[in-house]
């Protein structure tokens, strides 16, 4: 940044400007990084914020996230090494247009004001301008090196190179410096069997990936405070431990359904500044979490559960109620009379069509069914197809059969037997076979 400036100064040179509120925030690391509010001021008709003039989704962007880092270990078959690369400072790193030099003056606690020539925190196309920049870095360190490839997460870059590869991560600094492209050599590391990244260890050997156990501390730390008797909570803190858990749920994709229970607490929330204590459906699930962090292996295997065609359809009808047909076998399931006319637990076609997932499993391990394993699931309700991706449900009568489907798997992992059937159905014999197309559901 340049200056500080008077407002006569800078009109001097630029006819037109305009500033936007000075702010800053504490990394993890004790810096301090400006913000440039240009989102300020909001809701205003009068004096619109500069981000308002920008369209984000012409600045979109090319991030890997969990789900495409696992996805290509999936698909290996032999070991690799992993390497991390940090841009330094990343944004500050690239300059703006000087057309653009007039509307990124912000203004300081004294009513100065700052020049801001580089790509700012706290623009709206920001992310996605510093993208452009790296997307060709990525492309030239490709062409050059002998890399398998490179993921990337905003500055943080995962290098990946086969085991025979002579690559060397300080060749790989040298270049990107002649280019411009400078690193954080504080998290810049050089290749190995393991590497952090996007909050998870990655092992390029073993092929698997866990969470750091000081981040399981951490999190059983936080949940733990959530059940002492009589402790409040600021809406910001229950927020905050929701995203939290969001991003432990990608190791642990059955306790999705854990993380309803807090939105639903936001979601009743009037005052946001006003604490509040727990309800006891959330100390429920966390209790859950805890367990699940304390008992369950943190290292997964990578996988690749190739879905398997057995015939599983799954259909259902709120004037009749559920069919299931899976290898062959079929059952069909009519609804009670007032299944659905609880106030206190709403049920409606979203909840029998998971319902219908819950008894098609029970077949399917009746016959001998394996954990581990992927199969095609052929509907004709895409809310049910959401949900099976999502393995959680904003309804709480839904959220509760995939609980329930998640005990169900955890169960049978150790006894040989099956839970009862759900409540609210009647068994009789039928065979039908709705129209219906096909989804992948990981079970």
């Amino acid at each position: 940044m340049y200056g500080p400036y008077t407002h006569k100064q800078v009109s001097r040179v630029f006819p037109f400007f305009r500033s936007s509120p000075l702010g800053a925030v504490v990394n993890g690391d004790g810096s301090v990084c400006p913000i440039n509010n240009l989102s300020y001021p909001r809701s205003d008709p009068d004096i619109p914020s500069v981000n308002s003039f920008v369209d984000k989704l012409d600045f979109t962007t090319t991030w890997d996230d969990f789900k495409v880092v696992a996805a290509f270990f999936r698909t290996r078959d032999k070991p690799c090494q992993l390497a991390l690369f940090d841009w330094e400072k990343a944004y500050r790193q690239i300059p703006t247009a000087p057309e653009q030099w007039p509307y990124l003056f912000t203004l300081t606690f004294n009513n100065k004001l700052l020049l801001d020539t580089r790509i700012a925190f706290g623009g709206v196309a920001s992310c996605g301008s510093f993208g452009r920049p790296a997307d060709a870095w990525k492309l030239i360190m490709l062409h050059e090196f002998n890399l398998t490839t490179i993921f990337r997460w905003v500055d943080d870059n995962l290098f990946v190179k086969e085991i025979d590869s002579l690559v060397d991560m300080d060749e790989v600094a040298d270049r990107s410096a002649v280019l411009g492209v400078l690193t954080n050599k504080t998290k810049y590391s050089p290749f190995g069997d393991e590497q952090k990244f996007l909050g998870f260890i990655w092992n390029g050997r073993e092929m698997t990936v866990r969470l750091p156990q000081e981040k399981v501390e951490r999190r059983l730390n936080q949940l733990g405070s959530l059940l002492i008797p009589g402790k409040v909570f600021t809406f910001d803190e229950v927020e905050v431990m929701a995203g939290r858990l969001g991003h432990v749920a990608c190791l642990f994709p059955q306790l999705r359904c854990y993380i309803n229970g807090f939105y639903r607490w936001m979601n009743s929330w009037i005052f946001r500044h006003h604490p509040r204590q727990p309800p006891i459906y959330v100390l429920d699930d966390v209790e859950r979490w805890i367990h699940t962090l304390t008992t369950q292996k943190l290292t997964r295997l990578v996988a690749c559960p190739h879905p398997v065609d057995i015939g599983w359809v799954g259909d259902a009808s709120t004037s009749f109620g559920i069919g299931v047909i899976v290898c062959g076998r079929w059952a069909q399931f009519r609804v009670r009379s007032g299944w659905n006319s609880d106030p206190d637990h709403p049920r409606d076609i979203s909840w029998l069509e998971t319902v219908a997932v819950r008894l098609g499993l029970l077949i399917l391990l009746s016959l001998g069914g394996h954990q581990g394993k992927g199969f095609w699931v052929e509907t004709d309700n895409t809310s049910t197809e959401s949900v099976i991706g999502r393995r959680r449900s904003g309804k709480v009568a839904v959220n509760k059969e995939w609980k329930v489907i998640q005990d169900l798997l955890k169960w049978t992992s150790r006894h040989d037997g099956a839970l009862p059937l759900a409540t609210g159905l009647t068994h009789s014999p039928g065979e039908t076979a709705p129209d219906s197309k096909r989804v992948a559901g990981f079970v």
